[in-house]
């Protein structure tokens, strides 16, 4: 048995479970998950985030308290301790990629943010295929949808949010400057022809105010969107601009663009701990400040 422990947003919990997924095919295992994990404070002191894969549609297999604990402390109180021990003095997130991981076999307590598209590249039709909505396109999704298929049409990620609100969040990370998306702006605008920029954002006012966007921009703001589909959205442009966010990570990489241009920050972490395999060879990265 597998289990991937889900931690983090939408985004992170996508990347635990692609990982899980690729694990689970390579050993020919089941794939549970633990989602307890997500009600508790983690290391940048984000307390709550709901489990939002149930949204897609994966194989949701919950895994129980008791195959948890056997898996995640099968020797019992010296599991505990070099749990803690990796976690709070080693500091290990698993978020930089490990080619060694990949050859881990038996039962298996995936703990981690496994931030690469390497662990599971070589099943990405599976996984973009699990990461399809669950239930049928709503009357908002579609409105814009339309729009996206009539025109050239860029997503434009602005993240804000706990980004700014959270100081730990805020140093680890940073947030992409005007500058950035400056950049990649006149970068899309050289590359094609006649785009028209789809802009996301959990602060839409705040873009508003403070970012210059072409005369061609449209806001995706609507009360009945939910994350999920504004994350649905941005892959169903034809080309992205992205926030350093795995929320639209996920965007970029489940859009089917064979053409597809995608424009992303570096560093991905304010610290120097970035993983230069986050990003896909194809897509273009540029200054975030």
């Amino acid at each position: 048995m597998i289990i991937i422990n889900l931690k983090g947003g939408i985004g992170n919990q996508m990347f635990q479970y692609a990982f899980g997924k690729k694990m689970a095919l390579k050993n020919d295992d089941t794939l549970k998950l633990e989602t307890a994990g997500l009600a508790r404070a983690n290391d940048v002191g984000d307390i709550y985030r709901p489990f939002s894969l149930d949204a897609f549609q994966i194989q949701k297999n919950i895994a129980t308290p008791d195959e948890v604990r056997k898996l995640k402390y099968p020797y019992g109180i010296i599991s505990k301790g070099l749990r803690w021990f990796n976690f709070k003095i080693l500091k290990k997130r698993h978020t930089i990629f490990e080619q060694e991981a990949l050859s881990w076999t038996g039962d298996l307590f995936l703990d981690g943010y496994w931030q690469s598209p390497l662990y599971f590249d070589d099943i990405r039709k599976p996984i973009v295929a699990e990461f399809q909505l669950r239930t049928p396109l709503s009357t908002s999704v579609m409105k814009y949808k339309t729009r996206m298929e009539s025109t050239n049409s860029i997503s434009v990620h602005i993240r804000r949010g706990d980004y700014v609100k959270n100081p730990q969040v805020l140093k680890e990370f940073g947030i992409c400057e005007a500058s950035y998306y400056q950049a990649a702006i006149d970068q899309i605008n050289a590359s094609t022809d006649n785009p028209t920029f789809f802009v996301f954002s959990d602060d839409i006012a705040w873009v508003k105010e403070n970012l210059p966007l072409p005369a061609t921009s449209v806001f995706v703001q609507d009360p009945d969107l939910r994350d999920v589909e504004e994350l649905a959205l941005m892959s169903m442009c034809k080309h992205n601009i992205i926030a350093n966010s795995t929320f639209s990570w996920w965007g970029a990489y489940l859009n089917n663009n064979d053409e597809k241009i995608v424009i992303a920050p570096t560093p991905w972490f304010n610290e120097s701990k970035s993983d230069p395999h986050l990003i896909p060879e194809t897509w273009t990265q540029l200054p975030k400040a």
